[in-house]
């Protein structure tokens, strides 16, 4: 999308095939990876969580919902002023992809740390 706005001189509008298979690569992989974490460590996936992690996970997606919510308010101030809506979608997809990297990295980095 990027080297094809550069070379129309403008944003490219979204192409519903090349997000869509964007968003089924990014499906299988996550749903690879936890069929992976769950073969390494089979008792670990089959028990309740614990109220660390039950705090983790709270935490994380709280954080990771400020993102979102941030991104989609600076997202919809952007559209009101420009008035693009091709840049308004791929703001809101962009932020999405940034809340759900933060909660992913937030998880993993409390997980690891010995204070919460």
């Amino acid at each position: 999308m990027y080297k094809a706005s550069v070379a129309a001189g403008g944003l490219v509008s979204p192409s519903i095939g090349l997000i869509s298979s964007y968003t089924l690569v990014l499906v299988v992989i996550v749903v690879a990876g936890q069929v992976v974490i769950s073969i390494c460590s089979p008792k670990q996936a089959s028990t309740p969580a614990d109220e660390r992690e039950i705090h983790i996970e709270r935490k994380a997606g709280y954080t990771s919902g400020w993102i979102m919510g941030v991104g989609a308010v600076v997202s919809m101030s952007h559209y009101l002023h420009w008035n693009n809506g091709d840049m308004l979608f791929y703001m809101v997809l962009g932020s999405m992809a940034l809340a759900a990297i933060v909660d992913y990295v937030y998880r993993i980095v409390l997980h690891r740390s010995a204070i919460i």
